[in-house]
C-alpha cells in the first residue's frame, strides 16, 4: 500500500494535527515493514532464518496493531470508500 493510499485512508475531512499527521505517517511506515515481513519469509527457507521471518512478521504486526489503536484513540478515522478493497488495513 502506497503513502497516498494510507493518507487518504486516514485523513478526516478536516485538518489532521500534526499529531496525527505523524501517526498516519507511522501506520505508513508500519505497513510497509509487515510488507516487507512477509516478503522475506516467502523468500527464506533455511530454519533459523524462518524463525527469523516469523518473528520479523510477530513484530511488525503488533507494532501496526498498536498504531492503528492509537489512530483511533486520537480520533483518526478511514474512510469507509477504501474498506472494500483494503479491509486488511482496518
Amino acid at each position: 500500500m502506497g503513502k497516498n493510499k494510507i493518507i487518504d485512508l486516514f485523513s478526516a475531512d478536516t485538518e489532521n494535527t500534526s499529531e496525527q499527521k505523524n501517526l498516519i505517517a507511522a501506520i505508513e511506515e508500519a505497513c510497509l515493514e509487515l510488507q516487507n515481513a512477509q516478503n522475506y519469509f516467502d523468500i527464506v527457507n533455511e530454519p533459523a532464518l524462518i524463525d527469523y521471518a516469523i518473528f520479523m512478521e510477530k513484530a511488525a504486526r503488533a507494532r501496526y496493531s498498536y498504531l492503528i489503536a492509537e489512530a483511533r484513540r486520537n480520533g483518526i478515522t478511514a474512510k469507509y470508500s477504501y474498506l472494500d478493497n483494503e479491509a486488511e488495513i482496518i
